[in-house]
C-alpha cells in the first residue's frame, strides 16, 4: 500500500461516511472513522516492519517511527474526542433539563470519593485517559527474567564457611544495603537492578498488576506489598451498587495511602537509591523529579507531568470527602522537596517542555506531530488549526513534498473534517484553507479523489475550487466529463462547474485579445496555436451535457467573434468542428424560420414549451458565422479544382486526355455552382451579421455587453462583406470558361453592392487597419475588369467588326486582391 493508495484509502473513509446522518456517539458511528484511520496506519506499519522492507536501512526506520506516529495520533483523537462528545452531549441533555439533581456527598470510601471527582470533572477524565494513551503507545521494552530465591547469592555469601567480605552485607533483609551502607552480592545486585528497571517499565506502561506479580515470582513479596499500596481504598459493602466498574469479593486498596506516598516520596528522594528504584516510588507516588532522571523523550516526560497532575486531584478528592476512618497523620512528617511547582492545568505542562532546559526536548516538542499531538491533549485544535492554515499560507509549495509534511497535511485534513462532523466548532476559513492545500496536492497525484474533498469546502467555495482544478485538465474530452460525472457523485453543482471552468479559461484569453486585432486573414490548413486550442477545449466543458448547449451557444458566439475579427477563420472552423455532432437543436432552426414567429409573440404556440435560447439572435450568429468558415474553406477547395484544369494542346487530344478533361470540366462546374451558392445566397443576400439579420436592435440602451457586441459584428462586416464579395467576383470570373454566364454574373454584383437593401457599398467604402483607403475603388477596377472581359468575348463572337478599345487590365486570370 504505497502513499496514493493510503491517500485513496483516507478519501474511501471520508466518501463513506459523508452520506450518514449527524453522528451520535452513543450508537458509536463516530469512532468508526477515526478507528478506519487508525486501522489504515497500523496496515501501513506493519507493511514496512515485515520481511519485504528489511533492505530499506535508515528509510525503514524513519517510515516505521512516522506511521507508528500517526496511528498513535489516530488513538488519541478517538480517546478524547469520544470524551469530549459525550461530555457535549450531556451538557445539551442537562440544558434541555431542568438541570437534574445533584447527589449530595455521602461517607464512603476512597474509590468512590474519586469516582465520584471524575464524573464532576470532564478535565481530570481527560487527563487520565491521556496517561493511559501514553502508557499503552509506549516502546516496547525487554523485562527481566523471573528468578526464584531472595538474595540467594547474598544468602550463601552469607553463610559460607565463615569467609567474609567486608563490602557485602551481613544480614539478608531489604533494608540491610541501605541500614549497613554495604553492597549485595554483585549476581544479586545485577538482578536487583534489572528488577526495579522492569517494575518502572511496567508502572510507566500502567502495569502494576504486572509489576506486583513479578515480585511475587521472583520472591520479593515484601516489594510487592509496597506497590499494592498505590491502590486505592474501596469496600463493597460501603459502597453505593451503581458506582462503575467491577465491585471486589473484600476490602482491597491501601487505607493509609497519604502515609505510604509520603514515604515513598522519602525513598525516592534519597539519592543513595538505584536510579530507577526511585524512579518506581516516584512515579507510583506522584512525583516528578526523580522520573524525570530516567525519561528518554517528550512522551516521558509528559507521562510524568500528567501522573503526578492526576495523583494531585486523587489526593484532593479523598481529603476533601467524608471519611469513616481516621486516616494516620502526615503532618508531622514534613513534605519532601520538589523543585517542579505544583500545575493546574495540562497546557501548563505542554508549554513547559516547549521552552526546556533540555535542547533534545525542546526540539521534540517542535515535531510537527507533537504539535498536533499537544494540541488535541489541551483541547486547542481550533487555534492550532489557524496557525497551521497560516504556515501553509507563507509556506513554499515544495514544504508540502516530503512524505512527513504530506502526511501531516492529510492527517489535520482528516481530523478537521471529522471533528466537524461531529459537531464541533472550527474555524471555517483554517478547515477550508488546509483543504484548499491538500486539494491542491491531489491534483497532482489523484486527481479522481478531487470531488471528494471540495464537496466538503463552503458550498461559496465548492464551484470555484473544482472549477480551478479543472481549469489545468488538458487530457481527452471523455477524462474531462468523468471528471465532472465525479462532481455530480459527490453532490457538487456541475453546471455552475462547467460554466465557470469555461469561463475562467476563456478570461484568462480575453485580457490578451486586442482592442483592434490585427486582421491577417488565415488559411484554413494553417495550424491553430495553443491558445486557441486551448480555448476551443474550455468550450467542451459546457457542451458535455446537452442542458448546457443554450450557455454554450452564446460563448461559442463569443469566441468565434474573436477569432474571426484577428482573421483566424481556421480556428473559428475548429471551434464550430468541435462541437457535438447534436449541438445545433431542432427547435433553434426551427426558430430561425421566417414563418416560426407569429405577430402576437415572439415565441409561436408550438415551441411554447421548447427549450429556447434567451436570444435567439445568437442562433442566427452561430449559423452565419459557420456559413462564413463553411464558405471560406469551400473556396481553398474550389481554387484547388480550378488549379487543376488539364493542359491545353493543340494536338489532337486522346481519348484518354478528353475523358479527363470532361471529368475535371464536371467537377469544377459541380465545385463553382456550390461555392456561388454559399458565398451569394448563404452570406450576402442573408446581409451576413447585421443586426437586422440577427434580430437584434442597432442601438441597445443600457446593456454594455450588447453593445460590445454591436460593435465586434459591426467590425466583422467591415473586414468579410468586402473579403466575400471579393471572392464571389473571383469564382465567377475564374470559371467564365466553364460557365460563360458567370462573366456577366461578376459584373452584376455592381448592382449587388449598390443595392441600398444590403448596404455593401457602406462595408467597402470603410477603412480599416487591414485597407486604409477601404476596398471601394479595387472593387471598381474588378467591374472594370468583367466589363472589358464581356467586351472582348463579343469582339471574339464578331470579328468583322471594329476593334473595341484595348483592355488595360492585366492578362493573368485569377482572383484581385486589393
Amino acid at each position: 500500500m504505497g502513499a496514493p493508495d493510503i491517500i485513496a484509502r483516507f478519501a474511501a473513509v471520508v466518501d463513506a461516511h459523508s452520506g450518514r446522518e449527524e453522528m451520535n456517539v452513543d450508537n458509536d458511528i463516530s469512532l468508526s472513522q477515526t478507528r478506519a484511520y487508525k486501522q489504515l496506519a497500523k496496515q501501513r506499519l506493519e507493511e514496512f516492519e515485515g520481511d519485504g522492507f528489511a533492505a530499506r536501512g535508515h528509510q525503514r526506520q524513519i517510515s516505521e517511527a512516522y506511521w507508528k506516529t500517526e496511528s498513535n495520533t489516530w488513538e488519541l483523537v478517538e480517546r478524547l474526542y469520544k470524551l469530549r462528545a459525550q461530555a457535549q452531549a450531556e451538557a445539551q441533555d442537562d440544558d434541555m433539563s431542568d438541570g437534574g439533581s445533584v447527589r449530595a456527598l455521602a461517607a464512603s470510601t476512597d474509590h468512590v470519593a474519586v469516582q465520584e471527582l471524575m464524573g464532576r470533572s470532564n478535565e481530570l477524565t481527560e487527563y487520565v485517559e491521556v496517561r493511559r494513551w501514553l502508557e499503552e503507545t509506549a516502546p516496547e521494552f525487554q523485562a527481566v527474567e523471573t528468578r526464584k530465591g531472595y538474595l540467594f547469592y547474598t544468602r550463601r555469601s552469607i553463610a559460607g564457611r565463615g569467609v567474609k567480605d567486608s563490602r557485602t552485607v551481613t544480614e539478608a533483609d531489604p533494608d540491610a544495603p541501605s541500614r549497613q551502607r554495604r553492597e549485595l552480592a554483585p549476581e544479586d545486585a545485577e538482578y536487583s537492578a534489572g528488577l526495579v528497571r522492569t517494575l518502572y517499565e511496567y508502572v510507566r506502561r500502567g502495569r502494576v498488576n504486572n509489576a506486583i506479580e513479578l515480585c511475587v515470582e521472583s520472591d520479593e513479596a515484601w516489594r510487592a506489598a509496597t506497590l499494592k499500596g498505590s491502590l486505592i481504598w474501596r469496600d463493597p459493602e460501603l459502597e453505593p451498587s451503581d458506582i462503575p466498574g467491577s465491585r471486589p469479593p473484600h476490602t482491597a486498596g491501601n487505607i493509609n495511602r497519604a502515609l505510604w506516598k509520603h514515604a515513598c516520596a522519602a525513598l525516592a528522594a534519597d539519592e543513595a537509591n538505584d536510579t530507577y528504584e526511585r524512579a518506581l516510588y516516584a512515579a507510583l507516588s506522584g512525583r516528578v523529579d526523580e522520573v524525570a532522571l530516567v525519561c528518554d523523550g517528550w512522551d516521558d516526560y509528559l507521562w510524568a507531568h500528567v501522573n503526578a497532575l492526576i495523583e494531585t486531584h486523587v489526593d484532593q478528592a479523598i481529603a476533601d470527602s467524608p471519611l469513616l476512618y481516621t486516616p494516620a497523620q502526615t503532618a508531622d512528617l514534613g513534605n519532601v522537596p520538589s523543585r517542579y511547582a505544583p500545575v493546574g492545568h495540562l497546557s501548563q505542562v505542554i508549554d513547559a517542555l516547549a521552552s526546556h532546559d533540555s535542547p533534545n526536548l525542546r526540539h521534540a516538542a517542535a515535531d510537527p506531530f507533537r504539535r498536533l499531538q499537544s494540541a488535541i491533549i489541551i483541547d486547542r485544535f481550533p487555534a492550532y488549526l489557524n496557525d497551521y492554515a497560516q504556515h501553509l499560507s507563507t509556506a513554499e509549495p515544495t514544504d508540502t513534498d516530503t512524505d512527513t509534511d504530506a502526511g501531516l497535511l492529510r492527517v489535520v485534513v482528516h481530523i478537521a473534517l471529522f471533528l466537524r462532523r461531529l459537531g464541533f466548532a472550527l474555524p471555517p476559513d483554517a478547515v477550508a484553507a488546509v483543504l484548499d492545500v491538500y486539494i491542491g496536492l491531489l491534483t497532482s497525484e489523484r486527481r479522481d479523489l478531487v470531488a471528494v474533498y471540495v464537496a466538503h469546502l463552503p458550498p461559496i467555495c465548492q464551484t470555484e475550487a473544482y472549477a480551478q482544478f479543472l481549469c489545468g485538465i488538458n487530457d481527452p474530452a471523455p477524462v474531462r466529463v468523468q471528471l465532472l460525472a465525479l462532481a455530480a457523485t459527490h453532490g457538487l453543482d456541475v453546471d455552475a462547474i462547467a460554466k465557470r471552468t469555461a469561463q475562467l479559461v476563456l478570461e484568462k484569453y480575453a485580457a490578451h485579445w486586442p482592442s483592434t486585432a490585427p486582421y491577417v486573414l488565415a488559411e484554413p490548413i494553417e495550424p491553430t496555436s495553443d491558445a486557441e486550442s486551448e480555448q476551443i477545449r474550455a468550450i467542451e466543458w459546457i457542451t458535455a451535457f446537452p442542458r448546457l448547449y443554450d450557455y454554450a451557444l452564446i460563448e461559442v458566439c463569443n469566441l468565434g467573434r474573436q477569432f474571426l475579427l484577428c482573421g483566424r477563420t481556421n480556428a473559428a472552423a475548429k471551434l464550430f468542428n468541435s462541437l457535438p455532432d447534436d449541438f445545433v437543436q431542432p427547435e433553434w432552426v426551427a426558430k430561425t424560420k421566417p414563418d416560426s414567429v407569429s405577430p402576437a409573440s415572439d415565441t409561436p404556440d408550438h415551441f411554447a414549451n421548447v427549450s429556447l435560447p434567451g436570444d435567439v439572435s445568437y442562433v442566427h450568429e452561430y449559423i452565419q458565422m459557420l456559413s462564413l468558415c463553411d464558405a471560406y474553406h469551400y473556396y481553398s477547395t474550389w481554387a484547388e479544382v480550378m488549379c487543376k484544369r488539364p493542359a491545353d494542346s493543340a494536338s489532337q487530344l486522346s481519348s484518354r486526355m478528353q475523358a479527363q478533361c470532361l471529368e475535371w470540366k464536371k467537377t469544377a462546374v459541380q465545385t463553382t455552382n456550390h461555392a456561388t451558392f454559399m458565398f451569394r445566397n448563404r452570406l450576402i443576400d442573408l446581409d451576413w451579421l447585421s443586426p437586422q439579420a440577427l434580430g437584434i436592435a442597432a442601438n441597445p440602451s443600457s446593456d454594455n455587453s450588447q453593445s460590445s457586441r454591436l460593435e465586434d459584428l459591426s467590425r466583422l462586416r467591415e473586414l468579410y462583406i468586402p473579403e466575400t464579395v471579393f471572392r464571389l467576383h473571383s469564382i465567377l470570373f475564374d470559371s467564365r470558361s466553364i460557365l460563360p454566364q458567370n462573366i456577366e454574373q461578376s459584373l452584376n454584383l455592381a448592382q449587388l453592392v449598390a443595392d441600398e437593401s444590403l448596404g455593401i457599398y457602406h462595408q467597402l467604402a470603410k477603412s480599416n487597419g487591414a485597407y486604409p483607403r477601404g476596398r471601394l475603388t479595387a472593387f471598381l477596377g474588378l467591374m472594370r475588369r468583367s466589363a472589358f472581359e464581356i467586351l472582348r468575348i463579343q469582339q471574339l463572337s464578331q470579328p468583322d467588326k471594329p476593334p473595341l478599345l484595348a483592355d488595360s487590365t492585366p492578362a493573368s486570370v485569377g482572383r484581385t486582391t486589393a
